[in-house]
């Protein structure tokens, strides 16, 4: 495969948005947001990580919320470095099936719960986990993004 991310998984953005939601319609800051994760996902998708810095702020904090053990966690802040640890990241990961699970958007949020398998490069083991990602927005642009994740299943491929 020679996308990060399957496209199918980008595609289940804006259906998981308008799951039971009658007033989904009304909801049009909500929906230009979701639209902007899910551009931010089909950059990444075709590894193009440098044009994420047309949807992230200048000054965007990405944090992954885990024990200092866990992989990739920590607080990153300013859009180039961002833009390096989500390279970085993506780099030590392959096989990638991801999975989306439902969309909340309200105002200047927007939250994505999915569940992610594949394999951690440095290691070879497989992994099957659980994650939350929060996308905060400011004058259409990214400006915090945070990952919650199933850090115990990380831990054991490490």
């Amino acid at each position: 495969m020679n996308q990060i991310i399957d496209s199918q998984f980008i595609d289940n953005l804006q259906t998981a948005f308008h799951e039971g939601d009658k007033n989904v319609a009304n909801k049009l800051e909500e929906a230009e947001n979701v639209r902007r994760v899910e551009e931010a996902f089909r950059l990444i998708a075709r590894k193009d990580f440098k044009a994420l810095d047309g949807i992230f702020a200048d000054e965007i904090t990405f944090e992954i919320v885990g024990s200092p053990d866990t992989p990739m966690a920590g607080v990153t802040q300013g859009c180039r470095q961002v833009i390096e640890t989500l390279e970085n990241n993506f780099a030590q990961i392959e096989e990638q099936q991801p999975e989306i699970h439902s969309v909340v958007a309200q105002g200047n949020t927007v939250v994505v719960f999915g569940r992610d398998r594949g394999r951690f490069r440095p290691t070879g083991q497989t992994f099957d986990l659980h994650w939350m990602h929060q996308y905060i927005f400011e004058n259409g642009k990214i400006i915090h993004m945070r990952e919650l994740l199933d850090s115990a299943a990380l831990l054991k491929i490490i």
